[in-house]
């Protein structure tokens, strides 16, 4: 506005030079000139200033939606800081009870480990007890076969000596009747008969261990004792499995009926004992194909017992030991089903 009326004020200041200088159609043409110039200038002004003015409140409009999402951004940002910091002392903890967690189930296992090594221990004890009493047992029959065996010669002898003084003739003038008698007692005395009793005592304690040994070595007592475990008879079952391990020593067979007794005793509930006989295969013969059994076999005792956690612990070592066995893809199952 202020540059239209400088322009106007100026025009009417220079009009009257301009009129003695111009002829009167030259000043219209030059006034009309101005008009149409004022009019382009207040056009222009009304256009651009219009143009300005919606451009600054569309620019003013722009500006606060930014600031407002930047706002909103930051809030965001804030509370996603917060979220992760409480996510990071979560974990921290969580890290802590599994820790923590970790390190009690460790203790609880070699404590269970330990008590299991205890318990073997005092079977292990038991049974060596057991074997030196036999011994004992034996040791002592056999000097109480060979006294009375000493203790029968002695009568023999003394029955013999005492009857040879008792019919010896005391003179040369013995009737034909006393000699007679002499002669008849003689033969009614079982003199003879003393020496072959003797015989009958002692011989059992010479001739029968050799018997007894052929006897016990032609014996097949893992096949009787499998046949007495299939009609479930598993005490006379238990008792040929254990005659066959004292027969044979370190063998194939021996392994499996140290195997059949845990299984024997498994099948009359005594879990504890059952687990103590499978544990003496896989301590001895880790490598063999029975320890795998064995193994799954204890986990299936601890099951029985109610500690599934062991259960799981030992069906976990089979998969781990002996990943390609039926025996490994059975504990998995077992592992899923606890």
């Amino acid at each position: 506005m202020k540059k239209r009326y400088l322009t106007s004020l100026l025009l009417l200041g220079i009009m009257p030079f301009l009129t003695n200088c111009a002829t009167q159609d030259d000043v219209n043409s030059l006034n009309y000139n101005v008009r149409a110039l004022n009019k382009k200038v207040e056009d222009m002004k009304d256009n651009t200033v219009g143009q300005m003015q919606q451009r600054q409140a569309s620019s003013s409009g722009l500006m606060d939606q930014l600031q407002a999402d930047i706002l909103q951004l930051k809030s965001q940002l804030d509370e996603n800081n917060h979220t992760n910091r409480m996510l990071q002392e979560q974990n921290k903890e969580l890290e802590l009870a599994i820790l923590n967690l970790k390190e009690k189930q460790a203790q609880e296992l070699s404590a269970k480990l330990a008590e299991q090594d205890d318990k073997i221990k005092r079977q292990e004890d038991s049974l060596a007890s057991i074997r030196q009493a036999r011994i004992d047992e034996a040791e002592r029959r056999s000097k109480a076969a060979a006294m009375a065996a000493e203790a029968a010669m002695r009568k023999a002898k003394e029955a013999s000596a005492s009857q040879a003084s008792t019919y010896q003739p005391s003179n040369s003038h013995i009737t034909a009747t006393s000699q007679k008698k002499v002669h008849t007692r003689a033969a009614s005395t079982p003199q003879p008969a003393a020496k072959p009793e003797i015989q009958a005592v002692v011989a059992p304690s010479s001739a029968e261990p050799s018997v007894t040994k052929t006897a016990t070595a032609t014996v097949d007592f893992f096949s009787q004792g499998q046949e007495k475990y299939n009609k479930g008879q598993y005490d006379e079952a238990y008792a040929l499995f254990e005659k066959q391990i004292e027969k044979e020593g370190v063998k194939q067979s021996t392994i499996s009926a140290r195997y059949m007794m845990g299984e024997c005793l498994f099948k009359k509930g005594e879990y504890d004992q059952a687990i103590i006989q499978y544990q003496q295969i896989i301590s001895n013969f880790p490598g063999n194909p029975q320890a795998a059994k064995a193994l799954l076999k204890q986990g299936e005792a601890f099951e029985q017992l109610s500690d599934n956690e062991t259960a799981k612990i030992i069906y976990k070592k089979v998969t781990a030991s002996y990943g390609s066995t039926p025996e490994a893809e059975i504990a998995r199952k077992r592992i899923s089903s606890l």
